[in-house]
């Protein structure tokens, strides 16, 4: 009788120690195909982005949601599928749709800077620059400093609500990220105009 108890004991104590690698394996699984599907939207996303005619590009922006959502159904917590999802329906102007995909993602993961800067675009969208600017910003501070959108876009805001030093700040951070920036070149060249004291000029 006592064999049999310790070979039952030994027995459970293999199903606990083994069972969940076997669950986490099929996790893995189901996390890596779920980034397939992000890595196909992201493909055609990025193709749509390149287009210089955009006019008939909703069968782009329609397989790219597609392949997302295949994503989120594999696996729900995949950041990558929501803030492709985000992606393209800021582009098709949903911009209700778009913030409640990165909230939801930004519920799962609340220290990822891509969702922090997508967020950002949305309230920038929306024209609220105040709001805009804390999800810059935190973006800004987790790893994209030197990314060249977040500086324009904080720039951009910044110059929104008359913060001119601000925004000056990050036109310069962007044009030196990237030089040969038109946009923020001009957008600094402006401000500059805007305050200078033409008064003193002879």
């Amino acid at each position: 009788m006592k064999k049999i108890i310790f070979v039952f004991i030994i027995v459970l104590a293999c199903c606990c120690t083994f069972c969940p690698l076997k669950s986490y394996a099929a996790e893995t699984g189901f996390a890596s195909l779920s980034n397939e599907y992000c890595v196909k939207g992201d493909k055609i996303l990025d193709y749509y982005e390149r287009l210089q005619d955009k006019s008939n590009g909703d069968r782009y922006l329609n397989a790219a949601k597609y392949f997302y959502y295949q994503a989120s159904r594999v696996d729900l917590s995949n950041p990558n599928a929501l803030i492709g999802r985000a992606r393209v329906a800021l582009y098709q102007n949903r911009i209700r749709d778009a913030k409640n995909d990165l909230m939801v993602a930004l519920n799962f993961n609340e220290v990822n800077p891509k969702v922090s800067f997508y967020l950002g675009e949305v309230f920038f969208l929306d024209g609220d620059y105040s709001e805009a600017i804390d999800y810059y910003n935190w973006a800004y501070s987790h790893g994209y400093r030197y990314d060249y959108k977040t500086n324009l876009k904080l720039g951009v805001c910044y110059e929104k609500l008359d913060d001119v030093k601000r925004a000056k700040k990050h036109y310069t951070n962007a044009i030196n990220i990237m030089p040969a920036s038109v946009e923020a070149k001009a957008r600094l060249q402006g401000l500059d105009a805007i305050n200078t004291d033409y008064s003193k000029v002879k």
